[in-house]
């Protein structure tokens, strides 16, 4: 999950996260540092804002990556899916 510096958009709609999948991820968001990207982080470039990735959860397929990445798309509000998951991983790790 990438979260941009600063929402992007208009009035009525702005988004500040971006989720994809993908099989390398250093050479993936690299092609999003330099432009290469999607088309959500090419406009954060074109508008000066900066990004850095989040969270990262890790999947043993390609197919299995894909699925997760639309069930997370599903959720609609990046921030409080990013939410959930700090906060799932802050009470697993309390559990410890």
């Amino acid at each position: 999950m990438i979260e941009l510096s600063r929402p992007l958009g208009n009035e009525k709609h702005q988004a500040r996260y971006y989720l994809g999948s993908c099989a390398n991820l250093k050479k993936r968001f690299q092609q999003h540092l330099q432009g290469s990207g999607a088309a959500f982080t090419r406009a954060a470039i074109k508008r000066g804002i900066e990004f850095k990735i989040v969270y990262v959860w890790k999947t043993s397929s390609k197919q299995e990556a894909r699925q997760l990445e639309i069930q997370l798309k599903r959720y609609k509000n990046h921030a409080q899916l990013l939410r959930r998951v700090q906060n799932a991983k802050t009470n697993s790790t309390k559990t410890r």
